[in-house]
């Protein structure tokens, strides 16, 4: 038995859809006959709205949507689908359990989503299998499929059953009471979150002993690459939040204030970062070395700059109190 699904967009850094999750979750979605653009995923998720930031440093897996505050049942529950998540973690018995149940979702024409397929830390969309192997698409093969490296992979989420959505109006209005949630919560586990993942990040940027971003170890690594990560996907959150915000100002004319407001200032914030990511001023790990620092003014830059995006999240968290009034209540 060979199942392969067809005509699945490749997945790419880059192309604005730079969390991984969501944009795996986007192409599930509209394989199963709920299509929906990333942005209305990622706003329905909450990630869109979420700043998380690990409390023992800057760790990449921060703005994974199934860590900290988990945001994949609060996506499933807005697109009325149940998922299940299974971990393999090198457990033969769960790789031939997760192997069986996604060849069953992709009997019904549903794909379902992986973490760490090509061994990296980011979620791919299996396509594809036997019941010997699966096959993958991800963001670190853009152009091609490839087999699943099922002893390397962390987790699936695999789509089990489809119900009724909520309502538009519920759907909207849990997203914007979530956006709200997500900044004003200081923790979710061992996260930073909303306001209180901006203190910490500022102070710990600026902090000379917290980080020395010469020293050439793992942890020195993985903060370096962690604070590159943080802040590409909450630039690709802000511009989704922005995204949605506009969109919305149609179908909730009585609301299109606030909400053109709220795309202005959600924009602003998008805007405010992206330098610090086209001048490289924040980049990878590998891009930092004794020849090319990534220096104490660079630090202090980014800090300076997360300190005005703060400032837009406080005015932002003002205009959702008025948009949640506004909205029709569940």
């Amino acid at each position: 038995m060979y199942v392969k699904l067809e005509g699945i967009p490749a997945l790419k850094f880059g192309a604005g859809e730079d969390t991984t999750f969501a944009g795996a979750a986007q192409r599930m979605l509209n394989a199963m006959g709920r299509p929906m653009p990333y942005y209305e995923v990622m706003a329905l998720s909450g990630a869109a709205f979420r700043l998380q930031i690990h409390c023992n440093g800057w760790r990449v897996n921060s703005p994974d949507l199934m860590c900290g505050y988990d945001l994949t049942t609060t996506l499933a529950a807005a697109c009325g689908i149940e998922l299940e998540r299974i971990w393999l973690c090198c457990n033969p018995h769960k790789i031939e359990l997760g192997r069986a149940r996604v060849l069953q979702a992709l009997q019904r024409g549903w794909p379902s989503i992986g973490l760490g397929m090509d061994g990296k830390t980011h979620h791919g969309l299996i396509i594809g299998g036997t019941p010997d192997a699966l096959l993958a698409l991800d963001y670190s093969y853009p152009s091609s499929s490839h087999e699943v490296l099922e002893k390397l992979v962390w987790c699936y989420h695999i789509p089990v059953t489809m119900h009724d959505p909520p309502p538009r109006h519920v759907q909207v209005r849990t997203a914007f009471s979530l956006a709200r949630t997500l900044m004003r919560q200081p923790r979710a586990n061992s996260f930073h979150l909303g306001l209180d993942a901006y203190e910490y990040w500022r102070a710990t940027l600026t902090n000379p002993d917290h980080h020395n971003a010469q020293h050439d170890d793992w942890r020195t690594r993985e903060r370096n690459d962690g604070n590159y990560w943080i802040l590409l996907s909450l630039v690709d959150a802000r511009r989704s939040a922005a995204a949605f915000c506009a969109a919305l100002a149609d179908e909730f004319p009585h609301c299109r204030h606030t909400l053109r407001d709220l795309h202005q200032l959600y924009t602003a914030m998008a805007g405010t970062l992206q330098p610090l990511l086209t001048r490289q001023t924040v980049r990878p790990a590998q891009r930092i070395s004794r020849a090319w620092p990534w220096t104490m003014y660079d630090r202090r830059k980014q800090a300076l700059l997360l300190e005005h995006v703060q400032r837009y999240e406080c005015q932002a968290l003002t205009l959702l109190d008025e948009l949640l009034h506004q909205l029709p209540a569940e």
